[in-house]
């Protein structure tokens, strides 16, 4: 059982600021759904009219691909969580208002808050190494499991065996990861007490920047969900590859403030359950290429 007392993810899936306040970008998606490619999308649009129904906020943090990307072209958010916002947001009759944070953990403080009505960014629940977030946040059914990765330069020696990145693997390395995830809960958990000479962790308070950092040889490895790892590493032209698994059975779920006051996480399951059963998730899945 999750979180919030509801059942385990499906077997086929079996987890970020810019200060408060302050967005890097916001787009108003009217949640009219269309099909595109098989998958159901939301059509951005514009609109500050008094009749429009109050706005479903949804915040999340970039960039963390698939699961959430903004294109600077057609100023849109897209990625696999994003999809399930649309779809949450119609199911509710309301336009989806999208908040991007810079700084994950103010994400979290803010939802825990009921600041927003929902926090959708790849958020590993709770009964993970020292994440206990359902402490401060109420979660839906999860609706996909995670490993962490090692993102490494190409030209890296490190390959981990097929059974997965060890301590043993990582304690000489200089990692960098996001800080207020679950990787910074791994990694102090269990790297902090194990580093040996030329060993480090240093937190980033976004993807990119330590990304950037592994580029420019600052770092030896970049300690990221499997997901965004993998396709981070296809996106660099060669330049990353994912030197390991590092197995961590992380579920995520879509969060909303502590108990849940406005009563979104039944709608929230019952969209995941239609998606699961129309075969909308198992679309979504492969076209992220997450399943």
């Amino acid at each position: 059982m999750t979180a919030g007392g509801t059942a385990s993810p499906p077997a086929e899936a079996m987890r970020r600021g810019i200060s408060r306040g302050v967005f890097l970008a916001t787009v108003v998606i009217v949640a009219i759904i269309m099909l595109a490619a098989g998958l159901y999308v939301g059509k951005t649009i514009y609109s500050t009219s008094s009749s429009t129904p109050k706005p479903f906020v949804v915040g999340t943090n970039l960039p963390f691909p698939p699961f959430e990307s903004f294109n600077t072209t057609t100023q849109k958010y897209y990625g696999f969580d994003i999809n399930f916002s649309v779809l949450i947001a119609a199911a509710l009759g309301r336009p989806l208002y999208i908040v991007n944070y810079n700084d994950f953990g103010a994400l979290l403080t803010d939802t825990g808050a009921g600041v927003l009505d929902m926090a959708a960014s790849a958020i590993t629940e709770s009964g993970f190494v020292g994440t206990q977030r359902n402490m401060t946040m109420s979660f839906s059914n999860s609706y996909y499991e995670a490993n962490q990765a090692l993102l490494v330069q190409s030209s890296s020696s490190l390959h981990c065996p097929g059974s997965g990145c060890t301590v043993h693997n990582m304690s000489s390395l200089k990692i960098g990861l996001q800080s207020a995830t679950s990787s910074q809960d791994w990694a102090n958990a269990y790297l902090a007490p194990n580093e040996t000479a030329g060993g480090s962790i240093t937190p980033y308070t976004t993807v990119d920047t330590e990304i950037t950092a592994l580029s420019s040889g600052a770092l030896d490895a970049v300690m990221i969900d499997t997901g965004p790892a993998a396709a981070i590493a296809a996106g660099s032209s060669g330049a990353l590859r994912v030197a390991g698994l590092i197995h961590t059975g992380e579920l995520y779920g879509f969060a909303v403030a502590h108990g849940d006051p406005k009563g979104y996480i039944p709608v929230i399951n019952q969209v995941l359950r239609t998606a699961i059963q129309d075969g909308t998730y198992a679309k979504m899945l492969h076209y992220w290429g997450l399943g």
